[in-house]
């Protein structure tokens, strides 16, 4: 599986050798990175951007975001970037591993109620273990492609959708088909 794994570089003074370990963890598991930028995080440059170089951090993570099939947080350290990330990735189906130390239990991350998301406590000497099985549940949770065509109209309307909703058009025509079994009697027989 391809993994975005991401973390806060403000955390990188206290946490850093945990945020080495769940990145080469995720490599001897046999999964491949999506991007280097937790390995390579260095928060006294990274808090010194330019405003050029912060739009082009932003597009690189979104892009390696959205490239990758589940998204891997490491949250122990309050972030409104691994917040952010978080909801990008759950906007768009993504499974959503938030990993955090013991006493550092993100609060409001742990109240949010989605079967693609699980807030996990680990230790260095349990990763191993803790990352696999929460990479294994992940995938089971992992979208699949479908494609299949549609009128101009239809293409106009969802394009529609997605501008004044502010959703993506596979988010809207997932939420509908669910919708419907919920509703189908027959089916839910």
């Amino acid at each position: 599986m391809k993994v975005y794994f991401t973390c806060s570089a403000r955390g990188t003074q206290n946490f850093s050798n945990s945020y080495q370990k769940i990145y080469e963890t995720v490599k001897k598991l046999g999964h491949e990175h999506t991007s280097d930028y937790a390995k390579d995080s260095d928060p006294g440059e990274v808090y010194g951007y330019s405003h050029e170089e912060r739009v082009s951090l932003y597009e690189e993570a979104i892009r390696d975001l959205k490239s990758s099939d589940v998204v891997l947080l490491e949250v122990s350290t309050h972030s409104l970037t691994m917040g952010y990330l978080m909801q990008m990735a759950l906007t768009l189906g993504k499974p959503v591993i938030a990993l955090h130390l013991k006493d550092y239990k993100p609060a409001f991350a742990a109240g949010i109620e989605d079967d693609k998301l699980q807030v996990i406590e680990y230790t260095n000497e349990m990763l191993s273990e803790v990352l696999g099985d929460a990479l294994e549940y992940a995938q089971s949770k992992m979208d699949f492609r479908f494609n299949f065509f549609i009128s101009p109209a239809i293409g106009n309307y969802l394009d529609w959708i997605s501008k004044v909703k502010k959703i993506p058009r596979s988010v809207y025509l997932r939420n509908l088909i669910e919708k419907d079994m919920e509703d189908n009697d027959e089916y839910n027989s």
